[in-house]
């Protein structure tokens, strides 16, 4: 290695393979994402950065970090995970975004300390059943692979704050979602979906539900549950009609219904007493709630669709 750090020795032949394999030195620095370097405390290497290096495999020597707490191979040239990957036991935050994954190993389940798991932007068509090991899992990211359906094992996930599937081909989604009681932020959008389960309702945490761009028809009444709903955004889907329960979502402030097939709108939106945002530009209205509609215009609603200008609901 050409630039010596107080590392345990086995640690430093950690990084010599390393350097070896891409070919420069990595240097120590403040650890963040998207980075290049390794992040060093008390004589112990805690966090390696080698993002986009083209690096095609690991070597097996990184197994020797033991107190390796982030690791961020974004943007390399991966294209299998190796089986020693499991034995970093203090690992925390991994990510992998961008590489050339098609599967992962079931030693991933392994990892008992992970709290951070991204994985976008890869290959993956199936999961393991062995992430759901992962028991402290808050984050978990697979935009841009090629599922076409998410495993019922999903909900074990129970502390799962975070779950991000978005341009992927979901045509389903498992009924037992209805477990992530911890789910704040649910991303789907740009997929393939038809339906939602009805035990979507009882996610008592989520604040934020992106369904973009998919074939919704049709929502399901136990929506109207979601009391910590904040965001509900479902742009370009083929809703015709919306359930009245809608209007008990308490703390909706904003709520997105562009580029649908809505013929009209619940009077039950006049209930969205925390709403700040309404859009429903280039649907199908014959009717509208006039009633409703000026309610929420003189609580300062911002309103926004066709023909909001020539109402006065701007």
């Amino acid at each position: 290695m050409s630039k010596e750090y107080y590392v345990k020795p086995e640690q430093a032949q950690a990084l010599k393979d390393l350097e070896l394999l891409i070919g420069k030195v990595i240097p120590e620095i403040r650890f963040k994402y998207n980075t290049y370097g390794v992040k060093i405390e008390d004589g112990n290497i805690i966090g390696l950065g080698l993002y986009k290096n083209r690096i095609p495999t690991l070597p097996e020597s990184i197994t020797k970090l033991k107190l390796l707490q982030e690791l961020d191979l974004h943007k390399n040239k991966l294209t299998t995970l190796p089986e020693f990957i499991g034995e970093l036991p203090s690992l925390k935050k991994l990510i992998l975004e961008g590489n050339k994954l098609t599967n992962l190993p079931e030693t991933i389940s392994n990892l008992k300390s992970l709290i951070f798991l991204n994985l976008g932007r890869n290959k993956l068509t199936t999961l393991p059943e062995s992430i759901t090991k992962l028991k402290l899992l808050q984050e978990l990211d697979l935009r841009k692979n090629k599922l076409t359906t998410l495993p019922e094992f999903i909900g074990e996930l129970s502390l799962l704050k975070s779950a991000k599937f978005s341009y992927n081909q979901l045509t389903t989604f498992p009924k037992s979602i209805g477990n992530l009681q911890s789910l704040q932020e649910l991303i789907l959008n740009n997929n393939k979906l038809e339906t939602l389960p009805e035990s979507i309702g009882t996610l008592q945490s989520l604040q934020k539900l992106y369904l973009g761009d998919n074939k919704l028809k049709i929502l399901p009444e136990s929506i109207g549950n979601l009391q910590s709903l904040q965001g509900l955004y479902l742009r370009n889907n083929k809703l015709q009609i919306l359930p009245e329960s809608i209007g008990n979502l308490q703390s909706l402030q904003r709520l997105y219904l562009d580029d649908n097939k809505l013929k009209t709108l619940p009077e039950s939106i006049s209930y969205l007493f925390s709403l700040k945002e309404l859009s429903f530009w280039r649907n199908k209205l014959s009717t509208l709630p006039f009633k409703a509609l000026s309610f929420l215009n003189q609580k300062g609603v911002k309103i926004e669709f066709d023909y909001s200008r020539d109402l006065g609901l701007v």
